[in-house]
């Protein structure tokens, strides 16, 4: 997809409607991860956590960045991952996902511009409650990756996403407690997409879908 502005504004409209939810998020879902009602989340307290899935141009084309995780003895240990993390004292939703952007990936809250954004998403494993916003920036000449964190920072075209043939549905993963299962996953050369990061593309994705068909 060539890069064409209109195509961020005609984003921005869509996410102001009503977002396609929970049932087109699933289909990114392993099969073994249960549907919660809202009511039966909260019984668990979650935390909360703010993400930010980062549009910009690069090469004349419209890219997300990702980043994989530094590899630790814990349930997300070593998985690509948006920018992100939890909400801090009482920063908004939006606050947390741009200050872990700037923490993470080096890119300035002044850089980014917020458009909209998605479903929120309950993550069993770790007990988050994640709310992804949607930002772009018009032009980002380097990512500078949190040595602490991120082990490297992956760019990805937009069109990567809107090809199903890079979906792989039964994707071999290894857990954090060696435990292997099969999982749909978006597989980008040797990254493998798969969780809750996925779960929220496939519902960006879907959205996208209708904006550049339309």
């Amino acid at each position: 997809m060539k890069f064409d502005k209109t195509i961020i504004e005609k984003l921005r409209t869509a996410l102001k409607q009503s977002l396609p939810g929970e049932d087109i998020q699933y289909r990114m879902a392993p099969s073994y991860r249960a549907r919660l009602s809202k009511e039966e989340i909260l019984t668990k307290s979650p935390r909360q956590g703010g993400v930010l899935l980062l549009l910009y141009e690069k090469n004349d084309s419209l890219n997300i960045v990702l980043t994989q995780r530094k590899a630790y003895d814990g349930v997300h240990g070593g998985q690509m991952s948006f920018p992100g993390g939890k909400r801090e004292g009482q920063e908004t939703l939006i606050e947390t996902a741009l200050r872990e952007t700037c923490e993470e990936v080096g890119i300035h809250r002044s850089q980014i511009e917020i458009i909209g954004r998605l479903t929120e998403l309950y993550i069993p494993p770790s007990n988050f409650m994640v709310y992804p916003a949607v930002g772009f920036a018009e032009k980002i000449e380097a990512f500078t990756p949190q040595q602490a964190e991120v082990e490297t920072i992956v760019e990805i075209p937009v069109d990567f996403f809107l090809d199903k043939r890079n979906i792989n549905p039964e994707q071999e993963i290894k857990l954090f407690n060696d435990v292997v299962v099969r999982v749909p996953a978006y597989v980008y050369n040797d990254h493998i997409i798969w969780g809750a990061t996925a779960i929220i593309l496939s519902e960006f994705t879907f959205i996208m879908e209708k904006v550049v068909a339309g």
